[in-house]
């Protein structure tokens, strides 16, 4: 199996399951999403790759003059449009992509957001380089990223997920992270932890 199609498998069958996983293991969320909401100017053109079934970007449609969500997986999609209807959002729209090749020009969006995302992504790299070449000169890069390397109490919970499919393909901590967004070019790369039993950081980068 192809390294797409084994993401997408796995992300297809997760796609009914994943707004209740995530009310139960996001709980730094609704704190994350209101800290992105206010990096966004009005008017601005905002990109989430790897957007799921769009918790993210639909919390943040109300900020940005446009928003584009990407995900490997249809049935994650279709999730994240029905909620949009739900809501009758207008200015955001959700198509198919691999997050290694992103279907948009070069230096289109103000702010991109890469949430929970790059540790389960088995070519990091070359969707940070991607992401580099569709922001414009001076945006900015939100990702945050859970550190599954970070401490041995979050090694060894990521190795139980691990046994139930939930798999870590890069098991980050705070320096291997900015290694990585450094070697795709990004710079002035800060990080924040939030503690838990895999801590989270948020990482903001310029291009």
């Amino acid at each position: 199996m192809s390294r797409i199609d084994e993401e997408r498998h796995f992300w297809d069958k997760f796609a009914k399951k994943y707004d209740r996983f995530m009310e139960r293991v996001a709980r730094d969320y609704p704190a994350i999403i209101e800290r992105i909401a206010k990096e966004i100017r009005p008017g601005d053109r905002v990109l989430e790759v790897a957007c799921g079934t769009g918790v993210i970007s639909l919390e943040l449609a109300g900020h940005a003059g446009r928003i584009e969500g990407t995900d490997i997986s249809e049935p994650m999609l279709a999730e994240a449009r029905r909620k949009a209807g739900e809501r009758g959002l207008s200015n955001i729209e959700f198509t198919q992509g691999d997050a290694c090749a992103l279907n948009f020009p070069d230096e289109s969006f103000d702010l991109v957001v890469c949430a929970n995302a790059l540790h389960i992504m088995q070519l990091p790299q070359e969707a940070l380089r991607e992401i580099h070449r569709v922001l414009k000169p001076g945006g900015k890069l939100i990702a945050p990223t859970y550190l599954h390397g970070q401490t041995l109490r979050s090694h060894v919970v990521s190795r139980f997920m691990s046994l139930f499919g939930f798999k870590a393909y890069h098991r980050f901590n705070k320096e291997s992270l900015l290694v990585l967004f450094n070697d795709a070019g990004f710079g002035g790369a800060a990080i924040d932890i939030y503690p838990a039993a895999i801590p989270l950081a948020y990482l903001a980068a310029s291009r």
